[in-house]
């Protein structure tokens, strides 16, 4: 089975989106995934693993694209030698299809000065 995935971040200051094959990249696949990584917020071993493996995808795509100002084909090559990641390409079931990186906004941006 084909699945797409949209993954909005904080109401599409960034954006992934992927297509994946249920069929290839399969729940045992998205558990080593899971397993490889101590992660800064666990999944939810309640849900689906794939659904969960693919939200550390896409936040980690986010970051790619916009640490290195990478477009979708960019970080696919990144991908391709990224620890414990698959690669992006749909060769192991996963494709990315786009990307948009974290757009900062000075308006959001909160300043505080001390002085000492």
């Amino acid at each position: 089975m084909i699945k797409i995935y949209e993954c909005d971040y904080d109401y599409l200051s960034a954006y992934a989106e992927f297509e994946v094959d249920t069929e290839i990249f399969t729940k045992e696949y998205a558990l080593a995934t899971l397993d490889f990584f101590s992660w800064d917020f666990p999944w939810d071993t309640d849900n689906d693993p794939i659904d969960e493996v693919i939200k550390k995808y896409a936040l980690e795509v986010i970051r790619v694209a916009t640490d290195y100002g990478y477009n979708k084909i960019g970080v696919i090559a990144e991908f391709e030698t990224r620890e414990g990641y698959g690669r992006l390409d749909g060769s192991i079931g996963v494709k990315l299809l786009d990307v948009e990186c974290y757009k900062f906004n000075e308006e959001k941006l909160e300043v505080t000065v001390k002085e000492i």
